[in-house]
């Protein structure tokens, strides 16, 4: 550890990321394993480079694949004296800023946003479900992150082993042509048309493009194992040759191979970024030696360096699966401690469904849930009426200023342009704050926004979430970039983890990270539950542990308490079934 260096941006760094903050390399890739303080190096960096001289902090882009992990580097950098002078977004709100700014100097309209590719899917196919529909719009996705035109959609699902919704090829590549069809006659964009306009408009409008990388000339990248074609070659025609890059990733944490994401850009990172400088930051600051070595099993290497001191080792517990909610919902109760918070604690599973019925149960037992759709921002009841009262076609940054002069002032009246209360509560207030940060974020990006473009922007993103105490119930994919000191890990059974439909070796080891991934979400405890019995599709069914679940609790001795108790259970269940068999 650099203990006292001589610049006060450099204290503190371990040598990995004082490298990683000084190096004069571009391209230049970091490595960066979970919790090896990414975020701080990439802020640090920033502001080094702008205090000697070699970047100016007003021409520097930080692209990041959440609003959340924006608003996070952006109060960093303020923390660090930067103010708000680095631009920071997602690929989506950089290039939709973009498109917006070329329109307003044009003289042209700004681009219409599709309200949702769900609506538009379900007018073409009355007849889809639900989830049919969103199935849809995710192969829809797949197929716009991977540079794939209708047309081509049957080569390219054959090539990639992957089922198309309905089955078949041929009706999905024209149901995919009417949707693109059917966006043009409307005149309407999604959110990878929005991509593509900004790669069009870089290749056809060389002033434009020029002013672009002169205004975006250092540009750093963060998820970069999460980066899919699309975006690379969006990212390559943002670079000049005056340009400077750093792309910050972890290989172990790429999860969204299924959602068009190429894991192979960071892999072989040396092949798509020429000359590029490779840096490597392992240690690990955000779990102990003993979770660590968990993960480390779980990907079959050596655990990441700990700074953490040891703590327990993981426990597993096995139980029947109408046992499973109750079971979980005692281990919650028991690792809370009288006046910590409940958000100390998540429930990470590895689909959506099976989160429902656990959330049901945390609530009968009197455990407050901070569950994702219960968190959205945009569904907050003052949230919600601040944004119906401000104009869609009105200034945002009017908009925002007056509100704020609302919050500041406590003699005012503290209402919304239509007289909605904005603060009636300290949870209210709390929302209104949480937007309001969400909206200078969007404003740094697109000075002359209106309302109507921030909505659309929120809609997108379904991290925006407002702050709520209560243990947070997500998915393995949801729980990325979050970290919590205790986690439980719920449904560890083959089927579940990992998942049926993963057959191939491509998607096993996407599987397999995404594990890891959930696995290193903990900063102290790791608790794992799995069931050896659940009813499934109206009938009871035996369940075999995951492949990988020998892997978290390898290193506990048999007689260890926890497995003594684990052993009990399952001895339990299997009695009670046998009773039940015999009646």
């Amino acid at each position: 550890m650099v203990a006292d260096a001589e610049h006060p941006l450099l204290a503190g760094l371990t040598v990995e990321q004082r490298d990683a903050v000084t190096s004069r390399a571009s391209p230049m890739c970091i490595i960066a394993g979970a919790g090896s303080g990414k975020t701080r190096v990439l802020t640090r960096r920033i502001a080094w480079q702008a205090s000697e001289g070699r970047a100016d902090p007003r021409r520097t882009l930080a692209v990041t694949f959440t609003r959340r992990a924006a608003r996070e580097l952006r109060g960093r950098l303020r923390r660090l004296g930067l103010n708000d002078d680095v631009r920071a977004g997602t690929f989506h709100a950089v290039a939709l800023a973009q498109l917006r700014r070329h329109a307003a100097d044009s003289g042209r309209r700004p681009p219409r946003i599709l309200d949702s590719a769900g609506g538009l899917i379900a007018e073409l196919r009355p007849r889809a479900d639900r989830a049919a529909v969103a199935d849809i719009v995710n192969e829809i996705g797949w197929c716009r992150a991977r540079l794939v035109v209708p047309e081509e959609y049957p080569e390219a699902a054959r090539a990639a082993g992957r089922r198309p919704p309905g089955g078949r090829v041929d009706r999905f590549a024209q149901l995919f042509a009417d949707y693109e069809s059917a966006k043009g006659r409307r005149r309407v964009l999604d959110f990878d048309d929005v991509l593509a306009r900004s790669l069009e408009l870089m290749a056809t409008e060389p002033k434009h493009a020029a002013a672009h990388r002169w205004l975006h000339q250092h540009v750093l990248v963060d998820e970069f194992q999460d980066i899919n074609p699309l975006q690379f070659a969006l990212l390559e025609s943002w670079l000049g040759p005056d340009s400077t890059l750093v792309v910050v990733g972890d290989p172990d944490q790429a999860i969204y191979g299924w959602n068009g994401a190429d894991p192979g850009l960071i892999d072989a990172v040396g092949e798509h970024l020429r000359g590029c400088a490779v840096l490597h930051m392992r240690t690990n600051f955000r779990s102990t030696p003993q979770v660590l070595a968990a993960a480390g099993r779980v990907m079959d290497r050596e655990p990441q360096p700990a700074v953490r001191p040891p703590g327990d080792e993981p426990t597993v517990t096995v139980c029947d699966g109408s046992e499973e909610a109750a079971v979980l919902a005692r281990a919650v109760r028991h690792r809370h401690r009288p006046g910590s918070r409940w958000r100390r604690q998540a429930v990470l599973a590895r689909t959506n469904a099976q989160l429902e019925p656990l959330r049901r149960a945390l609530v009968r037992h009197g455990i407050p849930v901070a569950a994702p759709n219960e968190r959205s921002l945009i569904r907050r009841p003052e949230v919600a009426a601040l944004l119906t009262a401000w104009p869609a076609d009105a200034s945002l940054a009017s908009c925002t200023a007056e509100t704020g002069q609302q919050l500041r002032d406590p003699d005012s009246a503290a209402t919304a342009s239509a007289g909605t209360p904005i603060a009636a509560t300290p949870e209210a207030r709390a929302g209104v704050e949480a937007l309001m940060e969400f909206a200078n974020d969007h404003l740094s990006l697109d000075p002359d926004s209106t309302v109507g473009s921030f909505r659309t922007a929120l809609r997108a993103d379904d991290r925006a979430v407002a702050p709520v105490d209560g243990v947070d119930l997500m998915t393995f994919h949801a729980a990325k970039g979050l970290e919590w000191p205790i986690v439980h890990v719920v449904g560890m059974e083959d089927g579940f983890v990992p998942i049926a439909h993963a057959r191939t070796a491509t998607a096993m080891a996407e599987e397999r990270r995404l594990l890891h991934v959930a696995v290193t979400r903990a900063e102290q405890e790791l608790h794992v539950l799995w069931c050896d019995r659940r009813d499934l599709g109206g009938e009871s069914v035996d369940r075999e542990p995951s492949r990988w679940l020998e892997m978290i609790g390898a290193s506990r001795s048999p007689d260890d308490a926890e497995s003594r108790k684990a052993l009990n259970l399952k001895g339990v269940a299997r009695a009670r079934r046998a009773i039940a068999d015999r009646d």
